[in-house]
């Protein structure tokens, strides 16, 4: 059953950062994530499954990154993110786009 498993994932599934010295990934233009507390938490459960689809399920830190900085104006802009997920000795990325809508934003995991 992957519910348990990824109730689990999000318990231990945390926003960090990398050390300022460390290089960025290709494609990368910022370090961090322009999304908010609740936008980041609501994101980490679509993350968790998608790294549970790779084949781990025991997650842990994850490195943000934009990878595209947002356009448009304020209430319709979009960005994209580039989150490195550690776990199972390995790292995953995910590539995530987000669009915001009114006071709102959506997450789109590519």
């Amino acid at each position: 059953m992957r519910i348990p498993y990824l109730s689990i994932a999000l318990t231990c599934l945390t926003v960090s950062a990398w050390a300022a010295d460390e290089p960025m990934p290709t494609g990368a233009v910022k370090r961090g994530t322009l999304a908010n507390q609740q936008l980041i938490a609501d994101t980490k459960l679509g993350v968790a499954s998608k790294v549970a689809t790779m084949g781990c399920q025991s997650l842990g830190d994850v490195a943000t990154y934009v990878t595209q900085l947002p356009t448009g104006s304020p209430g319709s802009r979009r960005w994209k993110e580039l989150w490195v997920v550690s776990g199972c000795n390995h790292q995953y990325p995910v590539n995530i786009e987000f669009a915001e809508s009114g006071k709102d934003a959506d997450w789109t995991i590519r």
